[in-house]
């Protein structure tokens, strides 16, 4: 008998499987769960150097400018340095010509236009000047500029004959002489007290404005003329 229960039993294993099956099932959840770790794990650990190097590349980024706005700022920066530049170069240059300067247009006060002129005179130290465009004898010049409220040209100085020259020359001055023996007077009647070349000639006995400076000559000879009018 108890070798028929026992034959009995090892068939009955045999023949039912899923007894065979529950046996192993502790030691099949603790590996499934032992490689679901671990699987988890390897796809975890990739994921954290990928942030990192996701947040270091945002970091560096912000440090960094897009090359439209870098271009721009360099742009600005080199606008920045030529403005730089041409100041200090006019603040240098400035007193330098103020000190330098030879020609009569930087030695004196340029002559120019003005409120207080009329059109096509221009102003020069407290008075105006009409520089005509006409060329008339010494007696036509002298009652054109009557006719325009005017005098023909009286100089006050060498600074004054200087510009003037070298605006318009050769030009009629108010300044004449009755013969080579009498002295140069001007209009209003004053000798004249600067040198007049070529006084020797005794046909030359009006004076005019020469770049070289003054000079007489024949008052029927038609040449430029000078108006001033004093402010």
């Amino acid at each position: 008998m108890n070798k028929q229960r026992e034959t009995f039993s090892e068939v009955s294993l045999a023949q039912d499987p899923k007894r065979q099956q529950r046996r192993p099932k502790g030691n099949k959840s603790s590996i499934s769960g032992t490689e679901s770790e671990i699987f988890q794990e390897e796809l975890n650990l990739p994921n954290a150097p990928l942030n990192h190097q996701g947040i270091d590349k945002i970091y560096d980024c912000k440090g960094l400018l897009p090359p439209p706005e870098r271009l721009t700022a360099e742009v600005l920066g080199i606008i920045c340095i030529v403005l730089m530049a041409t100041v200090l170069k006019t603040i240098v240059l400035i007193p330098f010509l103020e000190q330098n300067n030879s020609s009569p247009n930087t030695r004196t006060q340029k002559a120019h236009h003005c409120d207080h002129c009329p059109e096509e005179w221009i102003m020069y130290s407290n008075s105006c000047y009409y520089i005509g465009k006409e060329r008339r004898t010494w007696e036509e010049s002298l009652l054109a500029c009557a006719s325009k409220n005017s005098s023909l040209l009286s100089l006050d100085n060498e600074e004054e004959m200087k510009v003037l020259a070298s605006i318009s020359a050769p030009s009629w001055i108010g300044v004449f002489r009755n013969s080579s023996h009498h002295p140069w007077v001007s209009i209003d009647g004053l000798t004249f007290k600067y040198t007049i070349k070529d006084s020797n000639n005794a046909e030359h006995n009006c004076a005019m404005l020469h770049i070289d400076g003054l000079k007489s000559k024949p008052c029927g000879s038609s040449i430029k003329y000078h108006c001033k009018h004093k402010l």
